[in-house]
């Protein structure tokens, strides 16, 4: 773990990426290992059935095949690429709606990704391999949580600020030109107001 920290310490120091994409794709990937990490100590402890490789693997084959180690690791490739593509959309909502509360958003996208990708393609059978205890859908939704919270804070670490920092400037500049041209108008009317209309019919 304190190898870890210093790891992250170095990352934070040296590197502020400007490229949004791969900010979004190397932050989606810190996410993932975590998110595998976890996964992998819930299996160990018997808090779940499964692994995400084991699920992601029987995309491509019969459940019981995910077990042998070169079939766990195509499954785990599949993973990798999800998790870092997900860091794309994490990216974008960070960027519209802006740094703060990263966490609860990460939070959020991560609970969507539950829903749809475990969830919902279980049901639609898009994996054979299919949990079917309570404990591995709650472990499953602890381990997309962390994806999602690793992931948005991997983004705002590694991010350089100038990738935000644009982020309200097309509608500050709206503002501004409304504000401008309310101004302009209450002063011609208040001038116009001012002139008395009978100054030009005296003699």
């Amino acid at each position: 773990m304190e190898t870890f920290t210093k790891l992250w310490n170095v990352l934070n120091k040296v590197t502020k990426m400007k490229d949004s994409i791969m900010v979004s794709l190397v932050g989606g990937i810190i996410g993932t290992l975590v998110m595998e990490s976890s996964s992998f100590i819930l299996w160990k402890t018997k808090k779940t059935e499964l692994m995400q490789g084991h699920i992601a693997g029987s995309f491509f084959m019969r459940a019981f095949r995910t077990n042998q180690t070169k079939n766990f690791v195509l499954g785990e490739i599949l993973h990798m690429v999800v998790g870092a593509t997900l860091g794309i959309p994490i990216f974008q909502l960070l960027k519209r709606t802006g740094k703060d509360h990263h966490v609860l958003k990460g939070a959020f996208v991560g609970m969507v990704a539950w829903s749809g990708l475990y969830n919902l393609g279980t049901r639609l059978s898009l994996f054979t391999a299919k949990p079917h205890l309570t404990k591995s859908f709650y472990s499953a939704l602890f381990n997309h949580l962390l994806f999602g919270i690793t992931t948005a804070q991997a983004i705002i670490t590694l991010a350089d600020p100038s990738l935000f920092s644009q982020q309200n400037q097309p509608l500050l500049a709206q503002n501004s030109a409304i504000e401008s041209q309310t101004v302009s108008t209450i002063w011609q009317n208040d001038s116009t107001q001012a002139i008395d209309p009978s100054i030009g019919l005296q003699h």
